[in-house]
């Protein structure tokens, strides 16, 4: 290449250079970005609002007043379905998508059969969510029998309480 093809080409390269430095130099500022809120706190906030407590493993919900069962029934009511059927619409909507199910019952009758048909009371309610869409795989199921009463055990309406399936859900 002789001389006189050179400059040109190095005036254009600093003429391009010129440019970028320019435009560099002419962007914005950086403006600081607004904290997005914290998925965890929205979801502690609305599953509180559901009456979920924090519990040793996790958020639960006690279900006593709606899916409270007979005795020696482990079959859920109508009424228990559709307040299980909303809450899991709820606790789908806060992107919760793995669930335990506890079982419970009162202290009348054999330990080991309450505890069978705390499972199965637990099992019933887990049977429902699959029906109407969760993942059978995301459901865990426990069974307590009478070894978590929320009442006293020594009245009909405390033994009543204690005939329940409680919902626990971990917030990640």
């Amino acid at each position: 290449m002789s001389s006189q093809n050179v400059i040109p080409h190095w005036r254009a390269l600093l003429a391009a250079l010129g440019c970028v430095l320019v435009v560099g130099c002419s962007t914005a500022p950086a403006v600081p970005a607004v904290p997005a809120p914290n998925p965890t706190e929205a979801k502690i906030s609305a599953l509180r609002s559901l009456g979920f407590e924090p519990g040793n493993d996790g958020w639960e919900l006690n279900l006593a007043v709606k899916l409270l069962f007979e005795s020696d029934v482990g079959s859920v009511s109508d009424e228990g379905r559709e307040a299980v059927a909303e809450l899991a619409r709820t606790l789908s909507a806060l992107g919760i998508e793995r669930i335990r199910i506890e079982g419970h019952t009162d202290n009348l009758g054999n330990a080991k059969y309450n505890e069978t048909l705390s499972l199965r009371r637990a099992e019933s309610v887990a049977q429902h969510l699959v029906r109407i869409g969760w993942r059978d795989s995301a459901i865990e199921r426990r069974g307590y029998g009478a070894d978590k009463p929320v009442a006293d055990n020594a009245t009909p309406s405390g033994r009543a309480q204690n005939r329940r399936v409680a919902i626990a859900v971990k917030v990640e």
